[in-house]
């Protein structure tokens, strides 16, 4: 039995519903560029995980408080199963790093505009895994789930061969339906444009119910707007905040009429 053999069942274990490996070589680097020689010198092999959303949590008519919640599970899922296989492969003699699923995140001031990067692209690696492909809405598409999940990846120096995914073709067949729900236009459907996510507008838009015109504002409206104190609390102690989830809940990939049919 092979690494991947063993790999496989402790992820399935801890409730991941996508795996794949892909060699750090075939990563396309993502900006800004970090190698996973900087992770983990030595590194051979990506092992990407996807941990499915429900998909009533991102169609509650009532916001998006329990999408927000399902998928701090899904990371917590995959960042469990992520130690777990590095804990086995460090058994085995393998150098892993695991790298975090979502937040922490650098900021990096480009032109005067602030733009938030993870340390590693998960999408780019899952993207090498053969595990999807990118989307027009910046995300990873998959036959099984569409845009609906979040990824994780373990680094690690064991070379771990796995067979090559076959993927149907045109997963995303920029049906603009993304384009047209985004409620900020953070979406370009324009092929040529790079890139075609505007992030800033995008990340801006998820601290909607906190800001004011002024910074002035914003701070009494802690003090003076009911909830928003409260609501804040909550964010700083269990990491709730408001999230928009319109271009994967329009995407017609991986839809769950399509399973139930």
């Amino acid at each position: 039995m092979g690494l991947r053999e063993e790999i496989e069942p402790i992820a399935r274990h801890y409730d991941v519903d996508l795996i794949g490996f892909a060699r750090v070589e075939d990563i396309v680097l993502a900006y800004p560029p970090r190698p996973a020689e900087d992770l983990l010198p030595g590194a051979k092999t990506a092992v990407v995980m996807g941990a499915a959303l429900l998909w009533g949590a991102l169609n509650c008519p009532r916001g998006t408080k329990g999408a927000i919640k399902d998928a701090q599970v899904a990371y917590h899922r995959l960042e469990h199963a992520a130690s777990a296989i590095g804990r086995f492969l460090e058994k085995q003699g393998f150098a892993s790093y695991l790298v975090p699923a979502s937040m922490p995140t650098d900021a990096i001031i480009k032109s005067g505009t602030t733009y938030y990067a993870a340390e590693w692209s998960h999408r780019q690696a899952a993207i090498a895994a053969r595990l999807g492909v990118k989307g027009l809405n910046n995300l990873l598409i998959t036959p099984e789930y569409g845009p609906r999940l979040r990824l994780s990846s373990m680094l690690t120096t064991a070379a771990i061969e796995s067979p090559r995914r076959e993927l149907p073709q045109n997963l995303c067949n920029e049906c603009l339906k993304c384009v047209e729900v985004c409620p900020v236009g953070a979406l370009n459907p324009d092929p040529k444009a790079q890139p075609r996510l505007n992030q800033p507008l995008c990340k801006n838009h998820y601290l909607r119910p906190y800001l004011d015109h002024t910074a002035w504002q914003t701070i009494k409206n802690f003090f003076t707007v009911p909830g928003i104190g409260s609501t804040g609390i909550q964010y700083v102690m269990e990491g709730y905040y408001f999230s928009c989830a319109e271009c994967q809940r329009v995407c017609p990939a991986g839809a769950l009429e399509k399973k139930r049919s």
